[in-house]
């Protein structure tokens, strides 16, 4: 009776399949055979002791000279920035998809009965071109849907849905599955009314609900313009029939517009939809956000230099890169500070004395911004000063204490100058472009002219609305750059703003009393033409048009605000400090490498110096000259760039061979050669360099030319 029992579930196991092999002795031999066991590890899923090495990935510095402490603190300072830095971003991302999740949530919430309508609630999220970050925004929207909308979330991407009977499997794999027990999950294939389904059938689906009712299903193609459009109108068409009974709705991620996507379906498909279009914040602004947030913020422990930020804007900009892409490039940049700069143990804040070593103080004394100082002070004659710097360890120590605490009071004075730049509306510059210019060049009085003239040129109702932001951002800070209120620390500031602003009300309203309109002797409107006929000839002059005693006042009143700016706004830029080397970087040499990688070049130069990559001796030539002991693909690199655009393959063994042949000292003989020219001429056909040519069978085409 078991072995009944046993070849029935064999038979029901295999009842689905095209074709099976039905053997009964095989069934015999295995029952003979002893259970086999399954390996069950004696290792703890957690060791008690770890290692402390183990997760160390920074490699020691100074020649290896660097003690494991210290490498093992710059890993640390390296993760805890980041860490601080990644927080601060996810949470504008988070918060950028905000609006768009409220409303979708709202629409699904209003949508009627699915019975009633007949047509599928379908929701259009127009996210752009940026797919890389459609990630978040669908995790966002699913957590959010089975929490205030009663929802079962499926996500679905081209690759998992490669025709109807695997999307249809995910989909109710998703919906049934649970989280719990594993071993519920029979019930999709039994069901509860002992009766069979099969994986891919809808009324599995339907007889999931019936104990576990949901008020929507949604379905979220992330990538819905990546489907083929067959598939996508076969889906929906299906999920319109089952409407009465599972309530499907949609969500569809729009790279370009809903008119283009309605184009690739069926009109009898897009009569199912009735929905709403959603627009996802562009990701211009989610960068100018994440600058805020991981570059510009007051709290940043490493500012990074405009050459390298701008590349990064640029290569965003033009490449159309996604948030991520731009995300990983800052922390590839923070990470290579910290990896190869040694002296970045100096930005703990609670660094021991005994870990740093002699090559620490050598290194601080060979910085240039360190010699600069020193010449500095020397200029000064302060020679006994000089003479401490250079000898004395714990006066560099004390200096270098003291220069990292003035870099931070520059970076809240570079942010609170920011802040009253851009509190003029009239510049053309905004708020990146200012800051990457006072990071690189500081803020003098020649950058600073287009500010001052037009401060001059404002009216008197825009002179308000600037006074009025620059005390509201001085007295609350902005949190978006991490910066608190400043008033206190500049109350003659404050104070003499907040005259200016209450005269400049008192003189307007004196203007108005008399029926005038106040200006100044630098707006447009003092300016009047003067036309003079003379000798019935017309002469044209610029005149300047008589000023009342409230303009002359509010003259002289913009003449004070522009001095007193002039004074406020002057800045040194980032390399003019001392020790700048500990917390600014601006190198693009890293960057481009990894991100912007060369293959061809790196492939070229491989090929004509191979002793570049190999550093033997054997490979060291003078001049790109050729060489027998080259290896065989660079000796036929070096035949080829002097080909045409066809290349007899014997002509060229026959140069070959020459080079290596047995005429040569230490020679090969033409069977070795041969092996070796074959080898090599495959290399280059695998490289791109060559291919077969329909033209003539014994030749091969030149596919690349060097430097093009």
């Amino acid at each position: 009776m078991a072995i009944d029992d046993s070849l029935k579930e064999t038979y029901e196991e295999k009842q689905h399949q095209a074709a099976y092999v039905f053997d009964p002795s095989e069934e015999a031999d295995r029952a003979s055979r002893p259970t086999k066991r399954r390996k069950v590890s004696k290792k703890p899923s957690k060791p008690e002791i770890e290692d402390t090495d183990a997760w160390l990935t920074f490699q020691p510095l100074f020649g290896g000279a660097e003690g494991e402490r210290c490498v093992r603190l710059r890993q640390q300072l390296f993760e805890k920035s980041w860490a601080q830095i990644d927080e601060r971003i996810q949470r504008i991302l988070r918060m950028t998809n905000q609006s768009t999740l409220n409303e979708v949530i709202s629409f699904l919430q209003k949508t009627p009965d699915h019975a009633s309508t007949g047509k599928i609630p379908s929701a259009f999220i127009i996210t752009g071109p940026n797919l890389a970050s459609q990630d978040l925004l669908f995790e966002q929207l699913s957590e959010a849907l089975q929490l205030q909308v009663d929802a079962k979330v499926v996500r679905l991407r081209s690759g998992d849905a490669s025709n109807l009977k695997a999307a249809l499997k995910k989909i109710i794999h998703d919906v049934t599955a649970r989280e719990t027990d594993d071993e519920n999950d029979l019930e999709l294939s039994t069901g509860r009314d002992g009766r069979k389904y099969l994986n891919y059938d809808l009324e599995a689906l339907y007889a999931h609900l019936k104990s576990n009712p949901r008020r929507h299903i949604v379905i979220a193609f992330q990538d819905s313009e990546a489907f083929e459009s067959g598939l996508l109108s076969d889906l929906i068409s299906l999920f319109n029939s089952w409407l009465d009974r599972i309530p499907f709705a949609l969500l569809f991620g729009v790279a370009t517009s809903v008119e283009l996507f309605q184009a690739r379906l069926l009109k009898s498909t897009c009569q199912c939809l009735y929905g709403d279009q959603f627009d996802v914040e562009q990701s211009t602004s989610i960068i100018e956000k994440i600058f805020k947030a991981a570059i510009a913020h007051s709290e940043v422990p490493l500012r990074l230099g405009a050459s390298l930020v701008h590349s990064l804007l640029d290569r965003q900009r033009d490449q159309v890169s996604s948030i991520p892409v731009f995300v990983s490039s800052l922390k590839y940049a923070y990470m290579c500070h910290f990896y190869a700069n040694p002296l970045t143990v100096f930005l703990s804040e609670d660094i021991e004395t005994e870990i740093l070593q002699e090559e620490h103080l050598e290194a601080v004394r060979c910085l240039p911004s360190f010699r600069r100082f020193v010449e500095a002070v020397i200029e000064k004659g302060e020679i006994s000063q000089a003479r401490l710097l250079l000898d004395d360890d714990e006066h560099v120590r004390s200096l270098l204490r003291g220069c990292l605490q003035d870099s931070r009071r520059w970076s809240l004075n570079i942010l609170r100058k920011l802040k009253i730049l851009t509190s003029c509306k009239t510049l053309s510059s905004d708020f990146t472009g200012l800051y990457l210019d006072a990071i690189s060049r500081g803020i003098d009085i020649d950058q600073t002219t287009e500010f001052t003239e037009s401060i001059k040129r404002m009216q008197p109702s825009d002179t308000e609305a600037f006074l009025n932001q620059v005390l509201d951002d001085a007295k609350n800070g902005d949190p978006s750059l991490g910066l608190e209120q400043w008033a206190s620390e500049t109350e003659e500031s404050v104070s003499l703003l907040t005259d200016m602003l209450a005269e400049v009300k008192t003189l307007q309203a004196d203007a108005e009393e008399q029926g005038n309109v106040l200006r100044s002797k630098y707006s447009g409107q003092t300016k009047v033409l003067r036309t003079t006929v003379i000798a019935q000839k017309v002469q044209l002059s610029h005149d300047t048009a008589a000023l009342t005693k409230e303009d002359k006042a509010y003259t002289d009143l913009m003449d004070k605000l522009v001095n007193h700016l002039k004074g406020m706004l002057q800045c040194d830029n980032a390399k003019d400090l001392c020790f700048n080397e500990l917390w600014f970087f601006d190198s693009k040499a890293p960057y481009r490498d990894v991100f912007i990688p060369r293959p061809r070049g790196v492939i070229e130069r491989a090929l004509s110096r191979p002793h570049d990559y190999l550093n033997c001796s054997c490979c060291e030539t003078k001049e790109d000259s050729v060489i027998p002991s080259l290896p065989a693909t660079s000796i036929l690199y070096q035949l080829y760039l002097e080909t045409g655009s066809l290349i007899n393959v014997a002509d060229l063994w026959s140069a070959y061979y020459g080079i290596v042949g047995e005429e040569n000292e230490e020679g090969l003989d033409e069977r070795a050669a041969l092996v070796l020219f074959y080898r090599g001429l495959a290399e280059m056909r695998a490289m791109g360099f060559v291919k077969q040519s329909r033209k003539k069978a014994d030749h091969i085409a030149k596919l690349a030319w060097k430097g093009l």
